[in-house]
């Protein structure tokens, strides 16, 4: 991976250059120009408006034009430049039909994570994008000579990763890096079923290299192979912990909180979101495959295992 001209970009082929950071940013060139401009594609944006200064500042140091965004999925540090850049470049928006509603009306998803209308504190950048305008459609049945789109659903509603025409596949947050994981201990999952079906989706699909959105870049697929394998193991984990601690009847406040007290984690205001969300999603998981079932009792629900 060599380093391109705009001091961070590094160049994996011939067609693409990710910008690392945070949130991993691809870069996908043009393959023909209508206009005779170097023409670019990013897949995602980052998380705000100072991304998108820094993104814009790379590609004119580098002669490009930004035709367009092609989003992963609608979380706020995948989108969060959208807003600027478009307005900057009149640049189009690709994304799949279960995620643009998000990206257009970004109001959804702090008030899908709360369950309502977002307090202050997740009314902010880390939970609310600016709305930007999707005028493309990613997924089954869409084409485009650059790029094309893998179904990764189960972190978020409909996300997709990106293949580039010459092989390089941008896998969204449908894997996460090894750092990634020891940082955070239960990654965010909307689906548990389509989280781990996404990850066998990964686990066999054939590129040149392979780029989380968040963690290192892969070239081998031995190494990724074993990044699946680390996935599902924490999302097992998180399972048999979450039936274990379902063996004593539970409220999702109790259920919660001994989740977390057993992973050592101090939940602040996000975290209790983002894993609150995603326990959440396991008691539903849990409840389809009859491994759990609710009650309620004194106008309290209540789970236990089954």
């Amino acid at each position: 991976m060599d380093a391109s001209s705009g001091s961070s970009i590094l160049r994996l082929s011939e067609a693409v250059r990710v910008l690392p950071g945070p949130t991993n940013i691809g870069i996908i060139l043009e393959s023909a120009s209508p206009d005779g401009k170097a023409g670019v594609y990013l897949v995602d944006s980052g998380n705000d408006k100072e991304a998108g200064r820094k993104i814009l500042r790379l590609l004119e140091e580098n002669g490009w034009v930004l035709r367009g965004i092609v989003n992963t999925h609608s979380n706020a540090d995948h989108i969060g430049a959208n807003e600027y850049l478009q307005g900057k470049t009149g640049c189009g928006i690709w994304a799949t039909i279960g995620e643009s509603s998000f990206i257009q009306h970004p109001i959804i998803e702090s008030s899908f994570l709360w369950g309502g209308y977002p307090f202050r504190e997740i009314r902010s950048k880390f939970f609310l994008a600016k709305p930007s305008r999707v005028t493309g459609s990613l997924g089954e049945g869409t084409d485009h000579p650059d790029f094309s789109s893998i179904p990764l659903a189960g972190h978020y509603f409909d996300q997709v990763g990106i293949l580039s025409r010459d092989g390089v596949a941008f896998l969204g947050d449908g894997i996460f890096g090894e750092e990634i994981l020891a940082k955070y201990c239960i990654p965010y999952i909307y689906n548990v079923r389509e989280f781990r079906a996404s990850l066998e989706r990964i686990r066999d699909l054939e590129a040149s290299h392979y780029v989380p959105s968040h963690g290192g870049i892969i070239e081998d697929p031995a190494e990724l192979r074993r990044l699946v394998d680390a996935n599902l193991r924490v999302s097992r984990e998180v399972e048999e912990a979450i039936v274990s601690i379902l063996k004593k009847k539970q409220g999702f406040e109790s259920l919660l909180k001994a989740l977390c007290d057993g992973y050592s984690i101090d939940l602040g205001y996000a975290q209790y979101i983002l894993i609150g969300n995603t326990v959440r999603s396991f008691l539903s998981y849990l409840s389809d495959e009859g491994k759990a079932r609710f009650s309620f009792e004194g106008n309290v629900m209540y789970w236990e295992g089954v």
